[in-house]
C-alpha cells in the first residue's frame, strides 16, 4: 500500500460498544503492516489500550485525557502538541473515551485543519451501538462529517448486524451517500473473552503464540478472530485512505 500519514479517531460517543477493541485491533494492524504506531490513550478513567503496546517495538503511547468538555480547547490543544512532537509518526490511532463528542466538536474547525497541516488523513471508525441515538449521532457528529474517510463499524457481540437499529436507519443512508463505509466486528464467545482479558499487557496477535500461557482452541479461536476483524473492521478504511495520492507537507 502507499506510505501516507493517518490519524484514526476511535470513536462513538458511547460507552462499552468496542471503542477500545477496535483500537487495539487498530494499533495491532497498523504496527503488523508498517512497523510503527503511536497509541493515544483519550480515556483516562479506563486506559485500556495503550497498555497492550506498552514497551512492545515499535509502538509509542501517548496520554491526552479527552473527556474534557469543559475545557474543550485546552485538551485538543494538548492532543495536537502531542501529535506535533511526534512529527516523524505515520500512524496515529486515538482511543477515545465516552461523550468524546463535547470536546472534540466544539473545536473540529481548530482539530481537523491542524491535522491536515500536519500532512495527515483523519479516519473516524464510529462504532454503532444498539440504540437508535447510535445512529442518529453519527450525524451530527462533527468528526464524521469532516473525516477524509469513515467507517461504521458494527460490533456482532453487542447484537447481530441485521438486527441493529442502524441496518434500516436514515444515519445509514446519508452515512453512504456522504462516502462512508460499513465494517463488522464479528463476535467472540465470552469465554474466550474472558482469557483475553486476563492478559490486558499485550496487542490480541500476541495471544496466538504459545508463550501466551493459552490453551490451543483458544489460540485458534483468537486468530480466527484477529483475521476476521482485520479484514472487516479495519483494512476497509486504511485501504481507502492509502488508496489516496500522499500529502505534501
Amino acid at each position: 500500500m502507499t506510505t501516507q500519514k493517518t490519524v484514526l479517531i476511535v470513536h462513538g460517543d458511547k460507552g462499552g460498544v468496542g471503542k477500545s477493541t477496535v483500537a487495539t485491533l487498530a494499533a495491532d494492524w497498523v504496527l503488523r503492516q508498517f512497523g510503527v504506531v503511536t497509541v493515544v490513550e483519550g480515556d483516562e478513567t479506563i486506559f485500556d489500550v495503550a497498555p497492550r503496546f506498552d514497551g512492545v517495538h515499535g509502538a509509542k503511547c501517548i496520554a491526552v485525557d479527552l473527556a474534557r468538555p469543559d475545557m474543550s480547547e485546552d485538551a485538543i490543544v494538548a492532543l495536537l502538541n502531542e501529535i506535533e512532537a511526534a512529527a516523524g509518526d505515520t500512524h496515529i490511532v486515538i482511543n477515545t473515551p465516552a461523550s468524546a463528542s463535547k470536546t472534540l466538536d466544539p473545536q473540529a474547525d481548530l482539530m481537523f485543519p491542524t491535522l491536515k497541516d500536519m500532512g495527515y488523513q483523519v479516519l473516524v471508525g464510529w462504532i454503532v451501538d444498539v440504540g437508535e441515538d447510535s445512529a442518529a449521532l453519527s450525524q451530527v457528529s462533527q468528526a464524521c462529517n469532516l473525516a477524509d474517510h469513515k467507517i461504521a463499524i458494527r460490533n456482532e457481540r453487542l447484537k447481530p448486524s441485521e438486527k441493529l437499529p442502524w441496518e434500516h436507519h436514515a444515519a445509514r443512508v446519508a452515512w453512504r451517500e456522504t462516502g462512508g463505509i460499513e465494517g463488522v466486528l464479528p463476535g467472540l464467545t465470552e469465554r474466550v473473552i474472558a482469557r483475553m482479558r486476563e492478559m490486558p499487557n499485550m496487542p490480541f496477535s500476541a495471544m496466538i503464540e504459545p508463550s501466551a500461557g493459552l490453551t490451543i482452541v483458544e489460540r485458534q479461536a483468537i486468530k480466527r478472530w484477529v483475521g476476521s476483524a482485520w479484514a472487516t473492521a479495519v483494512e476497509p478504511i486504511y485501504r481507502a485512505a492509502m488508496a489516496e495520492e500522499p500529502a505534501h507537507e
